[in-house]
Formats: structure tokens, sequence, C-alpha cells
């Protein structure tokens, strides 16, 4: 059963990871264009894929990390453990909490107008400084997963 739970584990990082890392250039290569319909295109992609891969494939890592973390003592047993539920939980805080609100007020505010408006512009700038954040905080959790030290 471990060896199913590491490779499902495996898949589900990759998908997250990939995600959350495509998800910026995927937005700001949209928002070059400067093209309201390219802008808005992007907004709608990023939040179904957001909803399909980087929930979904974090949600999967959490729960077969958690059986796997079991297998080394369980998450209060090694520092590399514990440093992976704290990267992985800030970078989900960021998520839920910004980066997710911003997304939907952007779509909000690309409906009500034909333009793209200094208040979308506004919250992009915000939207990629908390995005590059919650991108790189899992990426030290890969080193840990490989060298299991901290």
């Amino acid at each position: 059963m471990g060896a199913y739970f590491k490779i499902i584990h495996l898949a589900c990082a990759c998908l997250f990871l990939g995600n959350v890392i495509v998800s910026g250039v995927w937005a700001l290569m949209a928002e070059r264009t400067r093209n309201h319909a390219i802008i808005q295109f992007s907004n709608r992609m990023v939040l179904i894929t957001d909803g399909v891969f980087t929930l979904l494939g974090s949600l999967g890592v959490v729960y077969t990390g958690h059986d796997l973390a079991e297998q080394f003592g369980g998450h209060a047993s090694h520092p590399w453990i514990q440093w992976s539920y704290g990267l992985l939980l800030f970078s989900g805080l960021i998520w839920l909490f910004i980066l997710v609100p911003i997304q939907l007020k952007q779509r909000q505010l690309l409906r009500q107008s034909t333009e793209v408006g200094e208040a979308y512009w506004r919250l992009s700038r915000i939207w990629q400084l908390a995005g590059a954040i919650a991108t790189l905080l899992p990426l030290p959790i890969v080193y840990f997963m490989v060298t299991k030290s901290v």
C-alpha cells in the first residue's frame, strides 16, 4: 500500500506544483497583451485549473502525505515533516484567503467593463506578489521529501 500512496503522492505534488507555476505564467503572459478578452479568458482558465489541479492536488498531497508521514513516526517525529506541513499550510492560506478572492474580484471587474481598469491592475500586482510567495513556499518541501533532512 505504501508504494501506491507514494506514487499518488508524487502525482498530486506534480499536479499541484505544476499548476501553481503555470497559473502565474499564464496570467502574466495574458496581462502582457493588455487585451481585455485574453486577460478575461486567462482569468477564467486560472480559476478553473486552480479548482481542478491546485485544489485536488493539494488535497491529495495532504491526504497521502499524512499517511506516508506515519511510516516515519508521524507528523511530529521529524523536523522535515513539520516544516513540510508548515510551508504547505502557509502556501494554502495565501491561496485561499488572498489569491482566490483576488481572482474572483478580477473576474467581476472584467465582466463589468470592456476595458482593463486600474482596479484590476492594482489587484494584479498583489496577486503576482502573493502568488510568487505561495509558489515558492512549497518548493523546499520537494527537497525535504527527497533528503529527509532540515
